[in-house]
């Protein structure tokens, strides 16, 4: 692959500060450095919601990138943001009309429409199953995002001991944020009560303290809400759900009720187990069974790390790349 000289990548996000933090945002800073480490992309972010001291304002983005200041190759426009992706694209080629603009799409619904020669890389399967079916003339694929390298690393790396069975003092993680009803209100408050190490998450915490706790961790609850997509639209489940990714490459079982974009990489017997099936108690016998039996599937998580690795991450993004001619082979 060859890049004549160093391309410029934007990406338009809303802002950076901590109104925004999001998984979705994390997945576009590890892109961003997998662009400048491996291709010698110069990277920046475009906040359009707020001024940051860490990203362009739009305007002195176009300033310094539309014609005809343009340098050349022609910079390249990330978008991904779901409310705002509309909003984007009309803002770039407003400002640039034959800009090259790919929409990473870690999501669907918000009432986006796609131009048709605008390109989608879509987080899941699940997500691109949704997008081949709303905008069938554009060009698609798949590019799930790369897991951040905290998560792969080996237990002792943590500072934690070895992790098989019997060395793991969590029995039940779970993180609070996006857990529905059935999670929250009906199964861990009986959790609760027995004698059960459970590790309850808040609030957000930065990347290497959630490892931590994963590597601790025997089962991590990801039981979903249906997925928000504007005030009354709710999508059944997330478009990825990067958590629930995050716990298998440290080794927990996940228990989910299997909405949305999870169902990439979770399967019920092999390295999860399905959740809210209408009782209860049967619940509960899953949950005892699975930190009874608990024991860390090394073969499994290892080709787990393997296929979302910034290495295969940068190959699917290089095989778009060169697909759309932004670079050479």
């Amino acid at each position: 692959m060859a890049v004549e000289k160093s391309l410029n990548c934007y990406f338009f996000v809303p802002g950076l500060s901590e109104r925004f933090r999001t998984g979705g945002l994390m997945v576009l800073r590890d892109v961003a450095g997998i662009f400048e480490k491996s291709l010698g992309f110069k990277t920046y972010f475009v906040a359009t919601h707020e001024k940051h001291p860490d990203a362009l304002t739009s305007d002195k983005t176009f300033e310094t990138c539309a014609p005809p200041f343009t340098p050349h190759p022609s910079p390249l426009f990330i978008v991904s943001w779901g409310p705002l992706v509309s909003d984007h694209i009309k803002l770039i080629r407003k400002n640039i009309p034959d800009a090259k603009i790919i929409y990473y799409a870690q999501s669907f619904g918000w009432g986006i429409k796609i131009p048709p020669k605008i390109p989608i890389a879509c987080v899941s399967r699940f997500v691109m199953s949704q997008w081949a079916l709303y905008a069938p003339e554009n060009f698609i694929t798949y590019i799930p995002p790369p897991l951040n390298p905290v998560f792969c690393l080996p237990a002792e790396r943590h500072g934690l001991p070895d992790p098989q069975t019997g060395k793991r003092d969590i029995d039940i993680l779970v993180h609070t944020r996006k857990q529905n009803d059935y999670c929250l209100k009906q199964l861990l408050p009986v959790l609760k009560k027995q004698n059960l190490k459970i590790e309850i998450i808040d609030e957000w915490i930065p990347q290497p303290e959630f490892a931590k706790l994963l590597q601790r961790s025997k089962i991590f609850l990801y039981i979903t809400e249906l997925h928000k997509a504007g005030f009354f639209r709710r999508l059944p489940g997330e478009g990825f759900g990067l958590p629930a990714l995050e716990a298998l490459a440290c080794g927990a079982v996940v228990g989910s009720n299997l909405l949305g974009g999870v169902t990439d990489f979770l399967t019920p017997g092999e390295n999860c187990i399905k959740l809210q099936n209408g009782d209860l108690n049967f619940d509960l016998a899953q949950i005892e069974n699975a930190i009874k039996d608990f024991r860390v599937n090394e073969e499994k998580t290892k080709q787990i790390q393997t296929h979302y690795s910034s290495a295969s991450s940068l190959t699917r993004w290089v095989d778009l790349l060169e697909t759309l001619g932004i670079i050479t082979a």
